[in-house]
């Protein structure tokens, strides 16, 4: 199954994040306890559609 990892190097983990809007399960949100952009790996279908919409090149498609 494949899933989408971030590369906490490369992420911003902006509230704003540009790529969780792309995503069409809303598997993506900003949790603003840790201040980090997450990823529900149990929503996440690993469409890729983030993967792409990501400007810093943070997000990434693996097999899980």
């Amino acid at each position: 199954m494949k899933k989408v990892i971030k590369d906490n190097n490369l992420c911003d983990n902006a509230p704003y994040c540009g790529a969780k809007r792309f995503c069409p399960t809303e598997a993506i949100i900003y949790d603003s306890g840790i201040r980090q952009i997450v990823i529900d790996e149990d929503k996440c279908i690993g469409c890729g559609k983030c993967v792409r919409a990501c400007p810093h090149y943070a997000l990434s498609i693996a097999e899980k």
